[in-house]
């Protein structure tokens, strides 16, 4: 792949997956002008027209796509290694704004705490964070990282694992004069339960015999968000699968009780999601090393 070539390549991959020139052009630093002549020049250089342009999107034609396909993997490949190496022969100290999504109580209980650190260690960037319960299109919000709970399976993005979150079933004290305690998942039909509308609604319980799964059919509450779900346990209306860390104060002073002690539910990956095409800004390797190295897995 020639420089011209790789050039053009680039600009029709991004341009892809921004949906738009103009998009486009600020996540590759390059002008409009600029994003659509490159455009033009591999459409004249393959004798093919290779994008469909309206008003409303942008649309690859079958030639578009074939050639998308056999570029792609390619340009991610050279953006990861140029990303990579820049970074660690950077010599200037990173500075910029660096945006970061994810959960409200993953930000709160793991970033937060890093960012008297992450200021000292690179005091010209700014992070901002970016919350909320669902997930965050990185492109359309123009995100330079995402924390993302649960598997990662998207195309064009770099992922470092981080370590996972350790869960507990687990509910107020009040509800030991209620139902009583429930010694196997088998008798959580008579427990009230909290589900959140995001989490799968079969739960998997594991202790040193066997595995089995209970799936909340009729819960006591639905919530759409994690701060409402804890906030339900708390408030003593149910029992809900949460991460240890976030409930681990109420737990030491006795106000939320894990339950079913002699069975555990397995831990939920986490990672650290950054698209590729921000590999080459400094400032965002930098960030993204810096919460690597300090929630790496143990």
């Amino acid at each position: 792949m020639n420089s011209k070539f790789y050039a053009q390549a680039e600009v029709l991959v991004e341009v892809v997956r921004q949906g738009s020139m103009t998009a486009a052009a600020a996540v590759l630093r390059l002008s409009k002008s600029n994003v659509s002549q490159k455009i033009a020049e591999i459409e004249t250089d393959l004798d093919a027209v290779l994008l469909r342009r309206n008003t409303r999107a942008i649309e690859l034609t079958p030639a578009g796509t074939r050639v998308f396909d056999l570029c792609v993997k390619a340009v991610d490949a050279l953006q990861l290694a140029r990303g990579e190496v820049e970074h660690e022969l950077q010599s200037a100290v990173p500075q910029g704004v660096v945006s970061l999504s994810g959960s409200n109580p993953y930000l709160s209980e793991f970033i937060m705490p890093l960012l008297s650190g992450l200021r000292e260690h690179l005091p010209l960037v700014r992070l901002d964070l970016v919350g909320g319960d669902y997930p965050v299109d990185q492109r359309a919000e123009a995100i330079d990282l995402r924390i993302r709970i649960g598997n990662t399976d998207a195309d064009g993005v770099k992922t470092y694992p981080l370590a996972p979150l350790e869960r507990v079933f687990c509910g107020h004290r009040s509800l030991r004069h209620g139902a009583g305690i429930p010694a196997d998942p088998s008798d959580l039909s008579g427990v009230p339960l909290i589900l959140r509308s995001q989490e799968n609604p079969e739960w998997v319980f594991r202790n040193k015999n066997k595995t089995t799964k209970y799936h909340v059919t009729n819960p006591a509450m639905c919530v759409n968000s994690y701060e409402l779900c804890v906030s339900a346990v708390r408030s003593g209306l149910g029992s809900a699968v949460l991460a240890k860390a976030v409930v681990q104060q109420d737990m030491n002073d006795g106000s939320i009780i894990e339950m079913l002690t002699d069975w555990k539910v397995d831990p939920i990956p986490v990672s650290l999601v950054i698209p590729i095409s921000r590999l080459r800004r400094p400032e965002v390797m930098a960030v993204a090393r810096y919460i690597v190295g300090q929630l790496k897995i143990s």
